[in-house]
């Protein structure tokens, strides 16, 4: 064997050490037996240079004296920074740039440095402590080949199961020109940013700068940060905004950073990355995902990212591990938006969301600006009592402690909103709930929001959405039909009104030129429920304003949702049932309001849509088949419209999914049909760029 003291690839013995020699870089990376041979007899069938990593001498740890009152088995290592566990026990030695606490609930090690992490607990830890290797062999992963200029041999690679096959090619080539690198940056910085608050934008965009410089040496972990950043601002975008800009279809330029992203992603070594910024890039892409795939898929690649931020240990906040103010920080933020998509995706699917079965101790961010931060600080920055750039997501936050701390009251499932469903509780103490909520948001928030403001003005919205959208919850018409009984008038008249509130929200958000820019958040977010009882109730609400407005946003939002959906989803069993309750129900009540002597509405446009695209296709049924040639087909008389739209065949699955117009009964509707109509709905994706209207 060559002399050891006369090149590096060889492991270091001292004097004194009993520890085994350790595998090789590439054997270790590729989780294979060694046999520590110089070079290695797989590194030399493979043809790669053989790597062997010193191991740093383990320190002496100063005996502390036992003080007869406490008594004290286990000894203590002062370490950097002079801090202890509980254990009285430091994890083993770190380079200068790393540190180790251990967590004050439990046994728990975090293990951090130079912006990666790992997270142990359990007693099996606790008891070997004192056996595990440096920090800087822990950390070393993946990611840390991935910046390595050396060779590695081609490999099988699992991440290839969600992300695809990976290429041997780089990808410098996917990424767009240096300038509309800055625009995509400055698109992700006014529509992407404010609403997830997971990037400090100086930081970034400083690292954004100078990777620009040279495209082919950007850190693995960085460059897959870029090309998510290009994805979630494509989506941001409208079709003719990203033709303008850049000079390319939104379709192309979508498919071409994804692509680059999954290889990024790979690159990085998404599965067993410890790096921060890597999972980062992840959940951005788990956003951007919404646009194009199906709640489903999401769900499940939620559950991937979970599972990173365990082995980093985002769900232990970093102040009770030593970390810096600034990791502290960002790590929180990162952990919030992770539980928010986790949850508002498992909600889609009709599962409760799995982060909260996880024990957790993460604070809530800090309600500061960007500018308040520097990853140099020591200090934690004062936080401000009125708006900051954390608004929005202190809000959504604020929610979901709110729904927490509710559901163990009542004894339902942590997260869960279904403390509003169950009669064991009362009507009464629901309402005492969500006044509770309301209260907050207004003492909080929305007595600082300017609604000149973007950022407010969605904010406001959205508050206003949440609170309605949980009394509706709570005074959900189906719990009378569960119950065998009816809500008085003044009851329905409330109902009403919530729904009312709720699709002017919808509206507002989608119309107004200040949240255009937030669209691509909520789009997907339509309440479709709160719509369909409106159309029901509309059958026979014919006095006042309220049935006037409730028409006009229904008719918008129905409108932009019929434009939206193209082709075969035009008939699916949720869009021909939507379809048929609208025009029965308009129907309804003209009839209505001409039995009243009350003046006529203009027909709604989206009405008149379907009563021509429905005629278009009877008459060309019609003209197909020769024995009912000789039948004259009409659009102009209603009755005979709404008479052929009867007699259009419903596609399978839908069955006899009936709306009876003429019936005077105020008796409850099949809520559990319409629930699984909509389900079904949910799951439908949408071609590659083009926008997912899911459900919520």
């Amino acid at each position: 064997m060559a002399d050891r003291n006369a090149t590096p690839k060889t492991p270091p013995t001292f004097r004194g050490a009993t520890r085994k020699t350790p595998s090789c870089v590439v054997c270790n990376r590729r989780k294979v037996k060694c046999d520590r041979q110089d070079p290695c007899s797989a590194c030399t069938r493979n043809g790669v240079e053989c790597i062997y990593r010193a191991h740093f001498p383990p320190r002496r740890r100063k005996r502390q004296r036992s003080d007869g009152a406490h008594p004290s088995p286990l000894r203590q290592d002062p370490g950097p920074a002079g801090s202890r566990g509980r254990h009285g026990m430091l994890s083993p030695t770190i380079t200068p740039n790393a540190s180790v606490t251990s967590a004050q609930a439990d046994p728990g090690l975090l293990i951090a440095g130079g912006g990666k992490s790992v997270y142990v607990d359990g007693n099996m830890w606790s008891s070997i402590r004192a056996e595990l290797p440096s920090a800087e062999d822990v950390l070393r992963d993946a990611s840390v080949y991935s910046d390595s200029s050396e060779p590695l041999p081609e490999m099988d690679d699992e991440s290839s199961l969600i992300l695809g096959s990976k290429t041997k090619k780089k990808i410098t080539e996917l990424h767009p020109e240096a300038l509309h690198i800055f625009k995509l940056w400055q698109v992700f910085l006014e529509n992407v940013n404010p609403l997830i608050k997971i990037l400090h934008g100086p930081t970034v965009q400083q690292q954004i700068i100078d990777a620009t410089g040279d495209l082919g040496a950007v850190p693995r972990g960085l460059e897959a940060l870029m090309f998510c950043v290009y994805c979630i601002s494509l989506i941001s975008m409208t079709s003719q905004d990203v033709q303008k800009a850049f000079g390319h279809s939104k379709t192309a330029l979508l498919s071409r950073f994804r692509r680059g992203a999954r290889l990024a992603l790979s690159n990085a070594g998404i599965l067993r990355t410890s790096d921060i910024v890597v999972l980062q890039a992840f959940v951005l892409y788990l956003f951007s995902m919404r646009a194009f795939s199906d709640p489903q898929s999401i769900w499940s690649l939620c559950g991937v990212a979970i599972r990173l931020a365990q082995r980093i240990g985002l769900h232990r906040d970093g102040s009770l591990h030593g970390l810096s103010v600034f990791e502290t920080e960002m790590r929180r933020r990162l952990w919030l938006q992770l539980s928010i998509l986790d949850a508002t995706t498992a909600q889609l699917t009709g599962i409760t969301s799995q982060t909260s079965l996880m024990a957790a101790d993460v604070r809530r961010p800090a309600n500061v600006n960007d500018c308040d931060l520097d990853p140099r600080m020591t200090d934690s920055p004062r936080e401000h009592s009125g708006a900051t750039e954390m608004i929005f997501c202190l809000a959504r936050c604020e929610f979901g402690e709110w729904l927490t701390r509710w559901s163990k009251l009542s004894g339902t499932f942590p997260t869960s909103q279904g403390f509003l469903s169950i009669s064991t509780v009362s009507l009464a103490e629901k309402d005492r709930a969500i006044d509770e909520l309301s209260h907050i948001f207004d003492t909080k928030y929305l007595k600082y929001c300017d609604a000149s403001i973007p950022l407010h003005q969605m904010t406001k919205i959205v508050i206003h959405s949440i609170v309605s959208l949980l009394r509706f919850s709570a005074h959900h018409p189906r719990h009378d039909a569960e119950m065998g009984g009816h809500k008085s008038q003044a009851e329905r008249d409330q109902v009403f009104s919530i729904c009312l509130r709720l699709a002017e929200g919808c509206d507002i958000i989608q119309t107004s030129d200040i949240t255009q820019r937030y669209m691509w958040h909520v789009e997907n977010h339509i309440p479709w429920t709160p719509l369909i009882h409106m159309l029901y109730e509309l059958r026979y609400r014919v006095d006042g304003e309220e049935p006037d407005r409730a028409w006009l946003f229904i008719d918008r939002i129905c409108s932009r949702h019929f434009h939206d959906v193209k082709g075969q989803r035009q008939r699916t069993a949720f869009s021909v049932a939507l379809q048929n309750l609208l025009m029965k129900s308009w129907k309804a009540h003209a009839a209505e309001r001409a039995h009243r002597n009350r003046p006529p509405l203009t027909c709604p446009t989206i009405v008149s849509i379907i009563w021509d695209m429905r005629s278009r296709q009877q008459t060309a049924s019609y003209n197909e088949n020769p024995i009912n040639s000789q039948q004259e087909v009409t659009v102009d008389n209603g009755d005979q419209s709404q008479n052929q739209l009867d007699g259009v065949v419903m596609p399978h699955g839908l069955g006899a999914f009936d709306l009876d117009q003429n019936s005077s009964d105020l008796s409850p509707m099949d809520w559990n049909q319409w629930d699984q109509l909509l389900e079904d709905f949910q799951h439908q994706c949408t071609n590659e760029g083009e926008p997912h209207l899911n459900l919520a």
